[in-house]
Order: structure tokens, then sequence, then C-alpha cells
């Protein structure tokens, strides 16, 4: 069994990229399981029968972090990139070698970055200022209009159902400065 060595995973409720981290928890080393698709793991409630509580699952294409609490996986955690890169790299040289049992589906808890992004723009809609409003309505749409409340309720709407690369590029501008 291969091992990996110096790694960082983040354990909770949701499945978040690595970069969306607000915490770590260091491990000193891992073993690795060769599986046919991580994306299971990411689907559905995992059964396996294991000697370690934690563990990394790889395809060769993606990795994850898994804790494991009386044979279930708990929590998944993606991977810091470099380190996914090399496990991955690492995977593409094993054999499938973990057994493991789907109990059920999961009810699906992923939040993208996406959704934190969509969620950012609603919040700063619903507390904006006028000025703010008139400038993300015209970036928008390319029009100018003088009802706030109409151009809120488009705004809001249009971030729900129609989020577009306008919005990342604004995103890009008014929070990040960039």
């Amino acid at each position: 069994m291969q091992s990996y060595y110096d790694i960082d995973l983040h354990f909770e409720d949701q499945y978040i990229n690595y970069y969306e981290w607000d915490s770590k928890e260091h491990f000193n080393r891992l073993p690795i399981y060769k599986v046919e698709s991580t994306r299971v793991f990411l689907e559905n409630e995992i059964e396996l029968i294991i000697e370690y509580k934690n563990a990394i699952v790889s395809d060769g294409i993606v990795s994850l972090g898994l804790e494991i609490i009386d044979n279930k996986v708990i929590y998944v955690s993606s991977l810091p990139y470099e380190d996914e890169f090399k496990i991955n790299k690492l995977a593409m040289s094993m054999n499938n070698e973990l057994d493991y049992k789907i109990i059920k589906k999961k009810e699906l808890k992923l939040k993208t970055n996406i959704d934190k992004i969509k969620n950012i723009y609603l919040d700063l809609i619903e507390k904006g200022d006028k000025d703010f409003i008139k400038f993300l309505y015209y970036e928008i749409t390319g029009d100018i209009s003088s009802n706030i409340l109409n151009m809120k309720k488009f705004l809001s709407n249009d971030v729900k159902i129609n989020f577009s690369d306008k919005y990342y590029q604004l995103y890009d501008m008014i929070i990040t400065g960039d």
C-alpha cells in the first residue's frame, strides 16, 4: 500500500475546494487507495472496512481525503492542488484495492464557488446603496434606470437564474479590486 506524507485536509459538512478552506488539519501520513471513481464518495454514503480513521482515495484524476468513523465515510475533503497532482500520478500505477459498499445516495450538500459568489451578490444587492445598484444594473444590462426597487428585483432574479461571465468580471473588480 502506498502512503502520502505531510498533507493538510479540511473536513466539514460540505465539500469545498481547497482554496476556499478557512481552516485545515495536518496529517503526517495517510494511506492511498486506488478506486475506479471518486465521484461515488461525493454522491453516496459509503461503508468500508479499513484500519485507518483517515485515508486518501484516488482514481488517478481526482483525489479525496476521507474521515472514517464506525466504518462509514463521514466527511470528504478536497486536496491542495500540488498534493492532488502527486497523488493522482502515484495512483495511476496502482491497482484498485479498496472494497466499499454504497449504503444510500447522499443529500448533496456540495457548495461551489459559484454559490458563494451568488450569495455575496444577493447580499450586496439587498444591502447596497442606490449608486451601487445603478452601477451594477448598468454593467449587467447596459440600461439606465431610476427605479431602485425594480433594479434590485431584476438583479436578484438575474443572479439566481442567469449567472454569467459578466458577474465574474464584476466580482473581480468589486470584491478583489482587479
